[in-house]
């Protein structure tokens, strides 16, 4: 299970269409914290988190420890995007705002970012220019339903904002799926502070941990229930099942026989096919067709080694907990 200061990783990738990869680093040094700006290897993060990237294929990343958005051009220059550095939850343009531990990250189709603020208890939304405003959330922690202003949150940590533009949050400590539409947070699915594996419709069905969520193919949700092991979904109905996995391990193959251990991260291609860091499997794996295989990495074994395959489309991971970006080309 996952603890309190250990390293953990998590994967967001852009428009996957292939199957060789080759992974470099794209911006940080390993095993060197810090919040410098700069090109590649000479820019510093601190446990960099969520990450998406927008239509121009700029990277956006939820810097934990640091408190700070950095933005990552395609040709790795990294700047701050939003973010004063100190712990805060102050509204304004640029460096003039402040997060407290920000996790997830989103982007919607105006080029809005959405970040779970996650020790602030809050949802935050980041224009194009940098203007930083609260979207939700009363500032502390509880799972209370209502007017978004009033309501609570408990410990946000993934986000995903569909074509509608509603927002979808998942709450690592509370075992529940939040959505935000029209000024009004409701509890979607999962029931509030009772961890479990149940599969069921809305508040009946439960999460153990659910730490990052996707938006799929026909607005369905995916959802890394990492203590339980799995990947479950959620149809816009709110209707749960489980889409991968089964106790903890390793094992690619059938969706429903296959094995993870401690995943994270979570990101959806337009392809249908669904991308997982998997944090104590030192790997990446994909779901496609009802089956589950390694898609870069070595399962079981640590490290920061990048790996020479065929150079295609440009896609990005982030390995959080150590400090750098990777980025994986294939065809």
């Amino acid at each position: 299970m996952i603890r309190a200061g250990i390293a953990i990783w998590a994967v967001m990738l852009c428009m996957l269409t292939a199957n060789a990869q080759n992974v470099v680093t794209l911006a940080g040094q390993s095993g060197i914290s810090g919040a410098v700006n700069g090109s590649g290897t000479s820019a510093t993060f601190n446990n960099p988190h969520g990450m998406v990237c927008d239509v121009a294929g700029n990277l956006f990343v939820a810097d934990r420890n640091n408190h700070l958005i950095r933005k990552i051009t395609p040709a790795g220059v990294v700047s701050t995007f939003a973010g004063s550095g100190s712990a805060g939850s102050s509204d304004g343009i640029g460096t003039a705002a402040s997060f407290f531990e920000p996790w997830g990250i989103a982007i919607d189709q105006s080029g809005n970012l959405y970040v779970a603020d996650t020790k602030n208890y809050l949802i935050r939304k980041i224009t194009p220019t940098a203007v930083v405003t609260t979207v939700a959330g009363a500032g502390t922690s509880g799972v209370t339903d209502g007017p978004a202003s009033n309501a609570q949150f408990g410990f946000p940590t993934g986000i995903a904002v569909d074509a509608s533009g509603n927002i979808y949050v998942s709450e690592f400590m509370t075992h529940v799926i939040r959505k935000i539409s029209n000024g009004s947070v409701t509890t979607f699915a999962g029931t509030a502070f009772q961890s479990g594996d149940a599969n069921g419709t809305g508040i009946n069905a439960k999460f153990d941990h659910p730490h990052s969520i996707a938006i799929g193919q026909s607005g369905n949700l995916f959802v890394t229930d990492t203590w339980n092991n799995k990947i479950r979904k959620i149809t816009p109905a709110g209707v749960v099942s489980t889409y991968a996995g089964s106790t903890a391990g390793y094992v690619d193959g059938a969706a429903s026989v296959s094995k993870f251990d401690n995943p994270l991260g979570i990101c959806a291609d337009a392809s249908g096919d669904i991308f997982v860091g998997d944090v104590n499997n030192f790997c990446i794996r994909k779901i496609s067709n009802g089956t589950v295989n390694t898609f870069a990495g070595t399962a079981g074994t640590a490290g920061a080694a990048n790996v020479l395959c065929f150079a295609g489309i440009i896609q990005f991971t982030i390995m959080y907990g150590i400090s750098f970006i990777r980025q994986i080309f294939y065809w």
